[in-house]
């Protein structure tokens, strides 16, 4: 179980890689330095633990990328996207878009979602708003969308994937809190943050992934055990709206931030997760499962 597990820790951060160097060398050789595993079986032990080829969890994540970046960017060109995600040519990128979702880019509205063009996906239970009625929740001031900067943190992280099963978001919760308790840690001081890894409107769900993190003293000396590692993140400037409210007001303020009013900003998604930041005191076990108190954040770059 032990040697599974820091397998399990060496592809994360194989993931976690390719994730932020989309525009770098992510040829299999380099990727299995990073693992610390022979080139010669890296791909088969990167394959059976995370049931994609690696060639294929690459294309896939870029694909991700450039979506993202087109959708809360609608004057952005699509040879830009390109370049910025790592495709060799706009052939080779329009040509993936079209295999995953049955049209060219150019065909796109990029006001509409984008479904497989094998099996579509939905997430059961919340309702999708038009850009109309997220003009309505504006006009409404139902949202304040706040600035400002985080710095380079320290963090404990547990991944957790499949992410769209309320069983997992709470074992992976449960997991890093015992840990950290266990090792000294003192929650009334340490920040929590919720990272989305991927979009679920266009990442299968069976492999979208979302990060519980933890912020470290600055002295901590506790090794990571498990499926857990810990990393450096990166200071960034965020788009922020405080949520107090049920699933539902969460789920809105994303769609609000992402499709209403990053499409009208000065900004772009920086290449780093969305997450929800939970201060001190109002962690889930502190407010219950059903009544969240948090910051729903995008990190972003000028355009």
């Amino acid at each position: 179980m032990q040697q599974h597990n820091l397998y399990l820790q060496r592809i994360n951060l194989v993931i976690d890689h390719i994730r932020d160097h989309l525009n770098d060398d992510l040829s299999l050789d380099k990727l299995a330095e990073v693992a610390a595993f022979s080139p010669f079986h890296f791909h088969r032990i990167f394959t059976s633990l995370t049931g994609e080829r690696l060639n294929q969890c690459v294309g896939r994540l870029r694909l991700e990328r450039a979506v993202a970046l087109l959708k809360t960017s609608p004057t952005m060109p699509i040879i830009d996207a390109v370049i910025e995600t790592g495709f060799t040519s706009a052939s080779v990128f329009s040509r993936a878009f079209k295999a995953r979702f049955g049209i060219s880019p150019r065909q796109w509205d990029r006001q509409r979602p984008l479904k497989e063009s094998k099996n579509g996906q939905v997430l059961d239970g919340f309702p999708r708003y038009s850009v109309d009625m997220l003009s309505d929740v504006d006009d409404a001031g139902e949202f304040e969308v706040r600035l400002r900067e985080l710095p380079t943190q320290r963090l404990a992280v547990i991944h957790v994937m499949p992410a769209y099963m309320p069983e997992n978001i709470i074992a992976g919760y449960t997991r890093l809190m015992d840990w950290f308790c266990a090792h000294g840690g003192n929650l009334a001081r340490a920040t929590l943050y919720g990272m989305s890894q991927d979009d679920p409107e266009v990442t299968p769900l069976e492999l979208c992934r979302y990060d519980w993190c933890l912020t470290l003293p600055e002295r901590w000396s506790a090794a990571p055990e498990g499926d857990s590692v810990i990393r450096e993140f990166p200071a960034c400037h965020v788009a922020t709206i405080h949520c107090k409210g049920d699933i539902y007001l969460v789920d809105r303020a994303w769609q609000y931030l992402y499709r209403y009013w990053l499409p009208r900003s000065r900004f772009q998604p920086d290449n780093l997760p969305a997450m929800e930041i939970y201060h001190p005191g109002h962690h889930p076990a502190d407010t219950g499962w059903g009544n969240f108190d948090q910051d729903c954040a995008v990190p972003i770059i000028a355009l």
